[in-house]
């Protein structure tokens, strides 16, 4: 279960990122991300899959969760990356 906002309809965006096509193409250039106030949805989630998945020279990602996460949420949420398929071998993933 996750975090969602009832104000806010995610559901665009999920079919996007659920799409199989979504991201044609790689990020070839993209080194850095940092990403701050994760609550963990699905949408989250899914676009810190498709970063890693199509981000050859991705050298850190930078996670820091919302403060309203408890500690199993945001283990929760460093489990999930953990386990996400990179495409770039030196990717380092630094979550706090």
């Amino acid at each position: 279960m996750y975090f969602q906002d009832p104000r806010v309809d995610v559901g665009p965006a999920l079919s996007y990122l659920e799409a199989p096509d979504c991201l044609d193409c790689t990020l070839s250039k993209l080194k850095s991300v940092k990403m701050k106030s994760l609550e963990g949805s699905r949408p989250e989630l899914l676009f810190i899959k498709l970063l890693l998945a199509h981000s050859p020279c991705l050298e850190k990602l930078g996670i820091a969760s919302s403060g309203s996460c408890d500690a199993k949420k945001r283990f929760d949420i460093a489990k999930d990356v953990m386990r996400f398929p990179r495409a770039s071998p030196k990717v380092e993933a630094i979550y706090s």
